[in-house]
């Protein structure tokens, strides 16, 4: 009975700091500008044309998601749906941290 209390309690601190540490709208926001300014920076290609496609290619992508994203708010975690280049992202935010879902 006292393993029981005990991991009743873990859990309920463990959702609590959850919620507490769940990324908002504007963590998302950042999340995804930090993400494109890195990838901008590590730009594809072997000539400077092909690393200036790259690098449009990303802020296009980042614009579009910034502008078309839904930010679903839940109890311990939130998720995002956004529309980029004619495919539908998902993102998962948990714990301060945001992850970009297959």
């Amino acid at each position: 009975m006292k393993k029981l209390i005990r991991f009743i309690v873990v859990l309920l601190i463990l959702a609590a700091v959850l919620a507490i540490f769940k990324p908002s709208e504007s963590d998302f926001e950042s999340w995804i500008n930090n993400s494109s300014s890195k990838q901008r920076g590590n730009a594809k290609g072997d000539n400077v044309v092909e690393k200036l496609v790259d690098k449009g290619v990303t802020t296009a992508t980042q614009v579009q998601v910034l502008s078309t994203y839904q930010y679903s708010n839940h109890y311990v975690l939130a998720s995002v749906k956004a529309r980029a280049n004619g495919e539908k992202l998902n993102y998962l935010g948990i714990a301060g941290f945001w992850v970009k879902l297959p």
